[in-house]
């Protein structure tokens, strides 16, 4: 009795901001015609397969809002040297005392 290989499942793709995510290996693939991969996910494109969508991350509102108010106070910093009592508490987290 032959053992029998599993068959290797066939390659996929996500989209990237800068080209693709092999998933067999997880590479990215830039978008280059000088670079093999790039060339041989334009050939599975042309066989008819379709990659998967760009992954939307959700963000916490309340953590985008943090970040914000933080990046405004090192601006602030970076720009006068100087912060309100709100402003201060909002990025050190202290009472202002």
């Amino acid at each position: 009795m032959t053992e029998q290989i599993p068959e290797t499942p066939p390659e996929s793709y996500t989209l990237s901001e800068y080209g693709v995510i092999r998933a067999s290996d997880r590479a990215s693939i830039p978008e280059s015609d000088d670079n093999r991969d790039w060339r041989a996910y334009q050939e599975w494109l042309a066989e008819g397969n379709v990659p998967d969508p760009i992954p939307v991350v959700a963000v916490d509102p309340a953590v985008a809002e943090r970040k914000a108010s933080e990046k405004s106070a090192r601006d602030k910093i970076a720009t006068t040297s100087a912060l309100t009592a709100d402003e201060e508490s909002a990025m050190f987290g202290n009472s202002g005392t």
